[in-house]
């Protein structure tokens, strides 16, 4: 099993979400009103200076539904090249 963590602007998170349930999500954790900065989009610290907000998926994902979901990230993160989308793939080596 796998943790893919998936990082993104907060404004597109329907369709994040949509996309990725199309792709075979079925269970995810979503936190919500994130602050940071990344290499691909402007800070979103929910300020004057810098408005905006991250959202974070956590999907636990086993092997063979990894690759579908990663394709749907690619596809918005070319969508949104500007928002700063995000995906890290890590381990899970036990779960209770």
């Amino acid at each position: 099993m796998e943790m893919l963590l998936v990082i993104y602007n907060a404004w597109i998170d329907d369709e994040m979400l949509e996309a990725l349930t199309q792709a075979g999500m079925k269970c995810y954790t979503r936190f919500s009103n994130l602050h940071g900065a990344g290499e691909c989009s402007e800070p979103h610290l929910d300020t004057q200076i810098w408005p905006g907000t991250n959202s974070m998926l956590l999907i636990a994902v086993q092997p063979g539904e990894k690759d579908a979901l990663l394709d749907a990230v690619r596809k918005m993160k070319d969508i949104h090249r500007d928002e700063g989308v995000r995906a890290f793939i890590l381990p899970v080596t036990s779960s209770v």
